[in-house]
């Protein structure tokens, strides 16, 4: 700085470390400050036209400095924000060379701006996250989530997200302390928040009446407001009310079919083509508690490779609700559906031929849930998948049938559900058997 025009009036102190300064295009003081160990200086306006002021000032923001430098923090950092966009695009690179796949990918992105970035801010510098502050992080995550195990796997995207971008780039001297903590056994993936069978009764009957054209107001009242207040109730026009009575359609057909398959909701449903679809007749013995026979329309579906859990065939009791959407296509829209449509299909608006949009879904699922008085817990479509697989355990299917039926492991169903296993199987340890009978029964040498 030396012999520059622009400066004026400088002043050193702690020998030359601290320097303040003024510009001749400016009536204010500037500190500046050498930072070795990043090799960049720092400056900053004293806003004061004070020289006593000016060095006051300076001299707090020196020691505030010297203080993050003796705690390894780095001075030169970024917001949260930016973070948290760098590492999306690092992420999108690894998943491009199949490093990662799809699905993990917007979990990350989903988790850190959603929950993270949530918590501490968008304008959070990263190396202002304290250990302290970590810890309360992860005691609030801690109070709120219901399954522990959720926590290991947020922390595990946390660690990822410091050493691959914060510590890479040096925007971070260290990852912050990561407080331990005991999944105990009752704190375990267990799968009781789901519809009960009242609940589930409840939707179904609710939606008999929802989806009729006749019920489907004009006003879309949604769960979340359209931005500004004032939009909270949308007027739709008449294509968007003809949209939404079709979707209406659509979503009952799928909660139909996805509690009765254990599809999960909403990617191995909509993916769905109607090729994937196969129906057959069979005589049935004892069904819904009865002696006789009756005949069922099964449908045997099957789930492409590209899936979370890979290819495999989902055997259920859903073939009237597809039999009843395709009938659905071609009474409504004089169309007949090809095989390689999708079963969910828009037939509105510019994703009209396209799947059924997952967004739409998930609004249209918050109003039936508000509408139908379905608040125990916050539902969601996810929640269908559970339903199923406690049915079909309560029914008394084998664990290794609705494994292979859901795409899962024996032992992840055995783990998750073993407190409804556990429930169908108490009568057994309540019954007693006639030990008079035995005793009569017994004959003596």
């Amino acid at each position: 700085m030396g012999g520059s025009t622009w400066v004026q009036n400088k002043i050193e102190m702690f020998e030359g470390e601290l320097v303040i300064f003024k510009r001749a295009n400016s009536p204010n003081w500037y500190m500046r400050v050498y930072v070795a160990k990043e090799r960049k200086h720092y400056q900053k306006s004293c806003k004061t036209k004070s020289q006593y002021v000016a060095m006051e000032f300076a001299k707090a923001e020196y020691r505030e400095l010297q203080s993050k430098v003796a705690k390894e923090e780095k001075v030169f950092t970024i917001e949260l924000i930016t973070a948290i966009n760098l590492y999306f695009e690092e992420e999108k690179n690894r998943e491009r060379r199949g490093m990662i796949g799809n699905d993990w990918l917007k979990k990350k992105d989903m988790y850190l701006r959603n929950t993270f970035m949530d918590y501490f801010g968008a304008d959070k510098k990263v190396n202002d996250i304290s250990n302290k502050e970590f810890e309360l992080y992860v005691d609030y995550r801690m109070r709120l989530c219901r399954r522990k195990e959720t926590i290991r796997q947020e922390l595990t995207i946390i660690t990822h997200f410091y050493k691959n971008l914060l510590l890479k780039k040096g925007y971070v001297f260290k990852l912050p302390e990561m407080p331990e903590f005991k999944v105990r056994k009752k704190d375990q993936a267990k799968r009781d928040d789901t519809f009960t069978l009242k609940e589930y009764d409840k939707l179904v009957r609710f939606m008999r009446e929802w989806v009729k054209p006749k019920n489907v107001s004009p006003l879309r009242n949604p769960v979340k407001s359209y931005g500004k207040i004032e939009n909270q109730v949308k007027q739709m026009n008449e294509m968007e009310l003809n949209m939404e009575k079709h979707r209406r359609v659509l979503l009952r057909e799928l909660i139909l079919i996805a509690s009765n398959s254990g599809l999960r909701c909403p990617k191995e449903i909509l993916s769905l083509k109607w090729q994937d679809i196969k129906l057959r007749k069979e005589e049935m013995d004892g069904m819904y508690g009865t002696n006789k026979k009756t005949e069922q329309l099964v449908s045997v579906i099957q789930v492409d490779e590209k899936q979370k859990t890979g290819s495999r065939v989902v055997v259920c009791l859903a073939g009237i609700y597809f039999k009843r959407l395709r009938q659905y296509y071609i009474d409504e829209f004089d169309y007949t559906p090809k095989e390689n449509d999708y079963v969910f299909t828009e037939m509105f608006g510019r994703r009209k031929g396209d799947a059924f949009d997952k967004y739409a879904l998930y609004r249209l699922w918050g109003e039936l849930m508000r509408d139908a008085g379905l608040d125990r817990i916050k539902f969601v479509p996810y929640h269908l998948r559970h339903f199923a697989i406690t049915q079909q355990i309560l029914n008394g299917v084998d664990l290794l049938l609705i494994a292979k039926n859901m795409g899962n492991s024996v032992n992840t169903i055995a783990r998750h559900y073993e407190h409804i296993d556990m429930e169908k199987n108490s009568r057994k340890l309540i019954q007693r058997r006639n030990t008079r009978l035995e005793m009569a029964n017994e004959v003596d040498w």
